[in-house]
């Protein structure tokens, strides 16, 4: 007989921040009842604070803080921390940092996923595409191993999770955001055809515009990482402008990969991530749909 529980997500993410990209279905299926929990793999420690929060003395836990107030503006768990080192990108990767989320064996990072997994017991799983996004190291790195983690967790038999999705970017929205942020070396140099998803390979799309408000009070939660506040959304100053108009179709639209499957799935693209697992509990009307 097949046992029905409450809906889980893990999604599981490199750095403070990630999570605003997938903010608007997180926040969705929580509403609808589900347990959304993320883990972060490292405090974002590598970064670089923006001038406007002063000079920061551990600049790692204050991005700890901004995601745990991310979290709660989005209406989730408190995130799960695995504290690895935040690896850097480009001239700054830290190559020598043994503990650095890029150098760690992947098995080692695979295992601290599974164990989360045992614990949460998701149904579905969610974590960077094979691209890492923009080619972040830590992005591939964790992204890999929480695939690895997805597969090897069916030991778990029954409490194994039943769908893994790779968080994309639309190819067309990629190519904006490229033109859109050019110079500012997060996706210079990325070909669209290379780290877009096509139409055709979109499992499952949301429309997160009714969550816009939502996305934007988690972005501004990361004051150190954009320089945004609340204050700032309601009337964006000249500094704060180009940052909110290159995210804003990236912010509209969640669209995902399907990365993995335990069981057959029976629709193209899933009008839900949750859509037919039978023994998850899930409230509500579904607002993923194949378009925006």
């Amino acid at each position: 007989m097949t046992r029905i529980r409450r809906a889980s997500l893990l999604i599981v993410l490199a750095h403070p921040d990630d999570e605003i990209f997938h903010g608007g279905v997180l926040a969705h299926l929580s509403e609808r009842g589900a347990r959304v929990t993320l883990a972060c793999a490292t405090d974002g420690e590598a970064g670089n604070a923006h001038p406007s929060v002063g000079p920061v003395e551990d600049l790692g836990a204050l991005r700890v803080e901004e995601l745990r107030l991310s979290c709660a503006r989005l209406g989730i768990e408190a995130p799960v921390l695995l504290r690895f080192h935040d690896s850097a990108r480009k001239e700054r990767q830290r190559h020598d940092d043994p503990h650095a989320l890029a150098n760690v064996d992947m098995l080692d990072v695979e295992a601290a996923v599974r164990a989360i997994i045992a614990d949460v017991k998701p149904h579905v799983v969610v974590t960077f595409d094979p691209h890492g996004g923009y080619y972040h190291p830590d992005h591939l790195a964790i992204g890999r191993a929480t695939t690895a983690a997805f597969f090897s967790s069916g030991v778990l038999g029954d409490e194994a999770p039943e769908r893994l999705f790779y968080g994309a970017m639309d190819r067309d929205v990629f190519r904006a955001l490229a033109e859109a942020s050019r110079g500012r070396g997060i996706t210079d140099g990325l070909d669209p055809d290379v780290f877009g998803a096509s139409p055709e390979m979109i499992a499952a799309s949301f429309d997160a515009r009714p969550y816009m408000d939502r996305k934007l009070s988690a972005l501004a939660a990361h004051r150190s990482a954009f320089g945004v506040t609340l204050e700032m959304l309601k009337n964006p100053p000249s500094s704060a402008a180009p940052i909110l108009r290159a995210f804003g179709p990236v912010l509209e639209r969640e669209v995902f990969l399907l990365g993995g499957a335990r069981g057959p799935v029976r629709t193209w693209p899933l009008p839900d991530l949750f859509d037919g697992l039978e023994t998850a509990e899930l409230g509500a009307t579904p607002r993923l749909s194949a378009s925006a």
